[in-house]
C-alpha cells in the first residue's frame, strides 16, 4: 500500500520520478523562462529597430555636424548710389542694365550646421560674388556719381558682394519626421563698388559744373563700400519623407531704420537632401535673397540694393 500511495504522487520530469511537491516549481521555474525568451526574442528587434529610426532621418540627423559645399547660380539684380557732397543724390543706377556688369554668374558657397543639444541648431553659411564690367555711352539722363555728372564716355566698374549668415534655431515643434524652429541671429553684408570713368564729366570745378555740355578728357574714380551688420528673425520647416529624404524652407528678415542709417534684409530658402550613404549625401535648393542698404553722412555716404535668386547644388557630410 505504500508503494501504490508514492506512485500516485509522484511524476515524471525529464524521464525522472520525483513528487509533485518538488515538480511543480521546477515546471513554473522552466516555463516562465520560456516565456522571458520567447518574449526577448520577439522585442529585442523591433527595440533596435526603433533605436535606429531615432536620429537617423534628416529631421533629426544622427550627427551633430554637417558640413556642406556647393554651387550657386544667381540671376542678380543690383543698383548703386554714391551720395556727393555738393549736389543731391538722384535715383540710384542699375548696375546690370546701365553700367553692364554681368547679371549672371556661378559662385560657391557653402556652410557648416551644428546641433547643440538636443534639437537646438546653430548655422553658419558664407557666400561670395565678385563681378565686373564696362559701357562704352552717351547716357541720357547723364549719370550722377558722388559730385560727377556723366554726359558720356566709358565706365569700367567693380561691384563685389560677400555675405556672412549666423542663426541660432530653436524646436517650436517637433517629433521624429518634422522639425519647427524659430530662428535668430545676424548676416553680415560686405558690398563694394567701384567706378573708373572717362569722357564728358562734370565737376563741381569745372565749366560747366551740370550738364549739358560738360568737357571731354575728363577722368575720375568713386568707390563705396559698407560692412553691414542686420539681425534677422523667422522660422525654418523640416520634414522628411523618409531616413534619406528631407526637404527644408526658411524664411528670415528684418527692417532697421536708426537715424541716417535704413537698411533691410529677406532670405527664402527652399532645399531638398538625400543621404546617398551613412556620411555623406547630395543636396539641391533655391535660394532668394534681397538686401538694402542705405545711409548718409556716415561710413557709407550712398545706397546699395542688391537682389538675386537662383538654384543651388551641394554636398553634405555629416559627423
Amino acid at each position: 500500500m505504500a508503494r501504490k500511495h508514492q506512485d500516485a504522487n509522484d511524476i515524471l520530469v525529464d524521464g525522472s520520478r520525483i513528487t509533485r511537491a518538488v515538480a511543480y516549481p521546477i515546471i513554473l521555474w522552466r516555463n516562465s523562462v520560456k516565456t522571458f525568451l520567447l518574449r526577448t526574442t520577439f522585442l529585442l528587434p523591433l527595440l533596435a529597430m526603433s533605436s535606429l529610426a531615432q536620429g537617423q532621418n534628416l529631421a533629426d540627423p544622427e550627427y551633430r555636424h554637417r558640413v556642406y559645399l556647393g554651387g550657386f547660380w544667381p540671376n542678380i539684380d543690383s543698383k548703386i548710389a554714391i551720395y556727393g557732397d555738393d549736389f543731391v543724390p538722384i535715383p540710384p543706377i542699375n548696375v546690370e542694365g546701365v553700367l553692364r556688369v554681368p547679371g549672371r554668374k556661378s559662385a560657391a558657397w557653402g556652410g557648416i550646421d551644428w546641433k547643440i543639444s538636443g534639437r537646438n541648431t546653430l548655422e553658419f553659411e558664407y557666400f561670395s560674388l565678385n563681378r565686373d564690367g564696362g559701357v562704352s555711352d552717351t547716357f541720357s539722363p547723364p549719370l550722377e556719381v558722388g559730385d560727377f555728372f556723366v554726359e558720356g564716355g566709358q565706365i569700367s566698374t567693380f561691384y563685389d558682394t560677400s555675405i556672412l549668415r549666423l542663426t541660432y534655431g530653436y524646436p517650436l515643434m517637433s517629433n521624429e519626421r518634422m522639425d519647427l524652429q524659430l530662428k535668430a541671429g545676424i548676416h553680415v553684408a560686405k558690398l563694394e563698388a567701384g567706378l573708373q570713368i572717362s569722357g564728358q564729366i562734370c565737376t563741381p570745378n569745372t565749366t560747366p559744373s551740370v550738364p549739358p555740355g560738360c568737357p571731354t578728357a575728363q577722368t575720375d574714380t568713386e568707390s563705396e563700400d559698407v560692412t553691414a551688420p542686420l539681425p534677422h528673425f523667422g522660422a525654418s520647416y523640416t520634414y522628411a519623407f523618409s531616413d534619406t529624404l528631407a526637404m527644408r524652407l526658411t524664411a528670415i528678415g528684418f527692417a532697421i531704420e536708426i537715424g541716417s542709417i535704413d537698411g533691410s534684409i529677406l532670405e527664402l530658402d527652399a532645399d531638398v537632401a538625400w543621404k546617398l550613404s551613412d556620411r555623406f549625401g547630395i543636396g539641391a535648393g533655391w535660394r532668394y535673397f534681397d538686401s538694402k542698404v542705405k545711409a548718409s553722412g556716415s561710413t557709407l555716404n550712398g545706397e546699395f540694393d542688391f537682389e538675386y535668386s537662383g538654384p543651388t547644388v551641394s554636398i553634405n557630410y555629416w559627423f
